[in-house]
Order: structure tokens, then sequence, then C-alpha cells
């Protein structure tokens, strides 16, 4: 078995070694002893998958306890955007930049570093870098446009600099396994697919730094963008895609662009999961940076769990069968928008009100929905925080809410709005069905 120090040693060193593994507890298995060159298996033209061996790998990389959660600006950010660069490098991509054409394979990770800085909300000045590399177009007219995919790399650290952890006041490491190491490892799998089998338009694939401190590293990537932003057609995010419960999932994006309904309904056919749509192209994410520059998006994630933003959210916890299906989704809308004519952007409208997380409101019930919306009727409360408001009253983590201070809720949306409508001191009505027996109840939350 493999000594602790031993396993620090092995993750710290994986930047520079892509095929060994600390083997962990992951989904019930027995941890086992060191994996060193695993049986992957290859790829194949015209039919992308991706591998679960590989899903996992990245994911205990980015999300083992030696990461301590990968806080933007600090040594472990370093060392993930290290191991990032490493994976593009030895795929073939080139770096992104003006030159990117005729540029060759980086020769050192950090080659594929874009750096930027900005003063932290706790009074420090940060140095960070996403990490971007470039899978070239094959068309010679066509190549002039970048799908770009991307995933946050970036945690909350020990919990207590980002403010955002759902334990206040907890000091413990945040591995962020669903959030986000789970879309990173997506992000790879797609990298390495397209690397060898590049499509004609020009991918870019990029993992974005300081995203949990607010869109920090989507915001300085197109700040800094070497081209006219016109010449991305498309932005796919990949946020949470850990938690997959069921066969429901939603892509969000959908009124973004005039082709995206039609490219949903031609992936339809290729998947099993039975799919819902969001116009909406807002939201807090990555993607929103890119839909506030008029530039089409799809966001791909998953409902939160109760491990959302706590040290509970490790490796072991993520649905690994899930995220295959999910990225056997991507991979198809993805290689449509790189066969594609450009794509349209269109306006999707007034923004709804943010899914991810717990929203900004003048109070809270201290409850997260079910974002992906998969209750027949009424809103599954996913998570119900202990101690807060909806707790207090009786309200537990899976119950369907069916109205909320006298409004039916059948959406986020609609639960958003009667939120936003309370005010500190009232009294409202929760009517719910419980997750436990089935039986329709009234609660009442102080908030």
């Amino acid at each position: 078995m493999i000594s602790e120090v031993g396993k620090k040693v092995l993750c710290c060193l994986s930047a520079l070694a892509p095929w060994v593994a600390v083997a962990q507890e992951v989904q019930g298995e027995p941890e086992e002893e060191m994996l060193i060159a695993p049986r992957i298996e290859a790829f194949v033209p015209d039919s992308f998958f991706a591998r679960k061996q590989m899903l996992r790998h990245d994911v205990l990389m980015l999300a083992c306890n030696e990461m301590e959660g990968r806080l933007t600006g600090s040594p472990q950010d370093s060392l993930v955007a290290l191991y990032l660069g490493k994976r593009f490098m030895e795929n073939g991509l080139v770096p992104f930049n003006a030159n990117y054409k005729t540029a060759q394979p980086g020769k050192d990770q950090t080659d594929y570093w874009l750096p930027y800085s900005f003063k932290a909300r706790w009074g420090e000045q940060v140095f960070t870098r996403n990490v971007a590399g470039v899978v070239k177009g094959t068309d010679s007219a066509l190549s002039e446009h970048f799908v770009v995919v991307g995933a946050h790399f970036d945690h909350l650290g020990w919990g207590d600099k980002a403010e955002t952890s759902m334990r206040k006041g907890v000091h413990e490491i945040h591995n962020g396994a669903d959030d986000n190491a789970s879309g990173v490892a997506v992000m790879l799998e797609l990298m390495r697919y397209y690397s060898q089998y590049p499509l004609p338009k020009t991918l870019v694939f990029v993992a974005f730094s300081g995203e949990e401190l607010g869109l920090l590293g989507s915001a300085a990537f197109l700040d800094s963008f070497p081209f006219d932003l016109s010449a991305i057609d498309v932005m796919f995010n990949l946020d949470m895609l850990g938690g997959l419960q069921g066969n429901g999932f939603r892509i969000n994006g959908t009124g973004t662009s005039r082709e995206a309904a039609a490219m949903v309904e031609e992936a339809r056919k290729h998947t099993d999961l039975e799919l819902s749509v969001s116009p909406d192209g807002h939201g807090p994410s990555d993607h929103a940076s890119f839909y506030a520059r008029q530039i089409p998006v799809f966001f791909f994630c998953t409902p939160p769990t109760p491990t959302y933003h706590t040290p509970d959210d490790d490796p072991a916890t993520l649905n690994y069968d899930g995220m295959l299906r999910i990225a056997a989704l991507t991979g198809h809308l993805v290689k449509q928008a790189g066969l594609a004519q450009p794509l349209h952007f269109t306006s999707s409208g007034e923004p709804q009100r943010p899914t991810k997380g717990m929203g900004d409101f003048k109070v809270t019930l201290g409850l997260m929905p079910d974002i992906n919306n998969t209750a027949q009727k009424g809103l599954t409360a996913m998570i119900v925080v202990e101690g807060k408001p909806a707790y207090k009253a009786g309200l537990r983590s899976g119950d369907v809410m069916c109205s909320l201070n006298g409004k039916k809720i059948n959406s986020i949306e609609q639960y958003m709005e009667v939120l936003s409508t309370l005010k500190q001191g009232m009294k409202v009505k929760i009517k719910a069905i419980r997750k436990s027996d089935g039986r329709k109840t009234v609660y009442v939350a102080h908030v």
C-alpha cells in the first residue's frame, strides 16, 4: 500500500507524470495500490466517448487533499495550472495567442498560461492565470472561427477566504470534486479526442481560474482576446457535471443563437438522457462573461448536491457514469458547432435568477432548488441547509415545494420571483410533498 507521504509526492508530481494515479476509494470501490500506465481504451474516429479511468484520474489529481481546494492565487492554483499545461502539451495543442496559426506545441507547461492579476476581497494582490490550448481547424475558411470549450479549475481553498462556503466558520479543505474538477475532467477528455480528430473550425480549450471569486478568469480571457470577439462562434461551459440524478438533464443557453434549438434536437437522437432546455445565457458561471459580449453559449451543469461548497465535495461522491453520458452529449454538440457555418447570436431576454448558487436576495430560506427542474409538479429542494429558516420549519433535502407564500412554483424562475418579494421578519408558508413519506405538508419559515 502507498504511504501518506508517498501519496502526497505522487499527487504533486502528477503534473509531470500523466499516467501515475493515486488510487483512492471511488464510489464504494476499495483502495488499491498505485496504478501505473493503466490500459486506456483508444479513441475511434467519428464517435467521441469519454473514458471513465481518465475522468477519475483527472478528478483525483485536481481534488486530492494535497491541492488544498485550489484557491485562486494559491501555490496549489499554480500546481494545477502546471498539470493542465502538461496535458495540453502532451496532446500536441499549441498555446493560444495571436500567432497560434504558425505556432508549434509548447515546450513547457507554462507556455499555455495566460496570466492576469486582481485585488482580492481579502486585500491581497493576487497573481494567477488561465490555461488555454488550441486545436487548429482543418478548413481554410472555417478555421478562422473559434469554438471555445471551457471549465473553471479553481475552488474555495480552505473555505475561509472565498466566503461562499456552506459551512461558515469552518477552516477545512474544500476539494471541489464536483465544483469543478468534474467539468475540467470532461473538458480534458474532449481535448484529447479532438486533438486526434480535429474539426473544420478551430477549438480553444481553456481552464479558467477566478470563477468562484466572480468570473474573473473568463473576463480576463475576453479582455485580452487577441482577435475580434466576433470570431468566437460559441462557448461551451462545463461546470459541475458529477451530480446527475436519473435521466433528466437540462441544457442552458438555447436562446442565445438561432441554431441552438436545432442542434439540441439533433443531439437528442444520440443520447439516452431526457433533455430539457433553458434559453437563458446569463448565470453564475463563466459562460455569462461570453454571453455579455454577445457570444452564443451552451451551459452544462447537474443539480447541486448536499456536498455543494462544503468540505464533503470529494471524488468518491461523483456519479462517473453520469459524467460519461454528459460528456458524450457535449461531444456531439461540440462536433456540430465545429462542422457548421457560423452561429448567429440572439438575446435570450431578461436574465433569470442565478441557479448554481444560493442567489442574492433580501432574505434567504437556506435552500438550493433543483436547477434541472426534474419534478413533474413543483420544485425540488435539492439542498436544505441545517439551521436555516426552511430547515428550522421542517423542510428537508429532496422535498418537493408546491407553493411559496401562497404562490404556486413549478420552476426555478417562479421560485426566484417569489423569493425576491420576501422581507426580513416575514412568516412564509411553504407547501411541500415530503420525500420521506410522500405526504403533503405545510411549513412556516421565519425569515
